[in-house]
């Protein structure tokens, strides 16, 4: 008696080996894209601060496929008609990972040359910088920059000679921490050198920490609108010189839309006799100012080794207490 058998079925099923592989393709070119348009997104945010500037990079390329992308400009350029600021840099690259497109690292090859709308002008070199940003999909949330043997030359309009400044070390920090922008440096084996007037300034090591109200969006492309006005808070502004004495100053701040400076400042001085000796001797023509100035500690200080004191700055105006003491004018 015959027998049937059910049909077969020939066609072949996709074996799960295939698909693990074409998920991992697509995967990965979904990853790729990502972080090819990170790496775009961080390049164009290093290259053009934020603000109303126009950017200019020479021969954008990509490369460093396949675990990573990175984005490059042979040369840079950023000119901001609104304040007038004119900079250009060497060789401009970032990084992105294709495994964390979010994270990356850059790198800007010296020279940096900056030019300012009243003629300023700046010229830096580094003989190495290493960095690290990262952010979400909508720009940088944080970013941090380390350079090594750094000099400077600022040129001031109309001077006879620059203003040479070298560090062994320098680093700078920015993050966003809520609505508000967290900014933080240091150098150290830092000196300072002019043709202009004579200074003898000892080695000496520089730290900076500060607040700026409301601005943590800067990072990820908000713009800045000169004339805008900017507070926040002074943690500490500080030039140590070691034994030579310690000069430090914190406290809230406010630079109106005309400019003027308000805050109440607190000036903490270590070591104020040796300082003393350290100013007065690399500026001479400014030692009635520090002479005074010392006095004024020594007869506020508990220890006879440090002082401190507030002043209250309104609208440019320096008071101490209820004594005036001159007027800074508008940044």
């Amino acid at each position: 008696m015959p027998t049937y058998s059910e049909p077969v079925n020939r066609r072949r099923r996709f074996p799960w080996w295939a698909k693990l592989i074409l998920l991992v393709v697509v995967l990965y070119g979904a990853a790729l894209y990502v972080a090819a348009h990170q790496a775009k997104v961080y390049l164009n945010a290093v290259v053009a601060p934020p603000g109303t500037g126009a950017e200019e990079c020479a021969k954008l390329d990509f490369g460093g496929l396949p675990t990573r992308v990175s984005a490059v400009c042979q040369s840079a350029k950023f000119v901001d008609p609104v304040t007038g600021l004119d900079l250009s840099t060497g060789s401009v690259r970032t990084t992105t990972f294709v495994h964390n497109p979010t994270h990356a690292s850059f790198s800007i090859a010296s020279p940096v040359k900056a030019k300012l709308a009243n003629g300023l002008t700046t010229d830096t070199n580094w003989q190495s910088l290493d960095s690290d940003i990262g952010g979400d999909l909508s720009g940088i949330t944080y970013g941090t920059v380390t350079i090594g043997k750094i000099d400077s030359a600022i040129t001031l309009p109309g001077a006879p000679a620059p203003l040479k400044i070298t560090s062994d070390h320098a680093d700078f920090n920015v993050r966003q921490n809520g609505p508000d922008l967290d900014i933080a440096s240091r150098s150290t084996g830092s000196k300072l050198e002019t043709g202009i007037i004579p200074v003898n300034l000892p080695g000496f090591s520089t730290r900076f920490e500060a607040t700026l109200d409301g601005r943590g969006n800067v990072l990820s492309g908000a713009p800045i609108v000169p004339g805008e006005a900017v507070q926040g808070s002074i943690k500490r502004l500080a030039i140590d010189f070691g034994n030579n004495g310690t000069l430090a100053v914190s406290g809230p701040f406010r630079v109106a839309e005309n400019g003027l400076l308000s805050g109440d400042f607190t000036i903490d001085v270590e070591n104020y006799a040796a300082l003393q000796a350290t100013l007065s001797k690399s500026f001479p023509q400014a030692i009635t100012v520090i002479d005074t100035a010392t006095i004024l500690l020594k007869s506020l200080s508990p220890d006879g080794k440090t002082g401190k004191v507030t002043l209250n700055v309104r609208d440019g105006r320096v008071q101490l207490g209820i004594i005036p003491l001159g007027t800074i004018p508008p940044l």
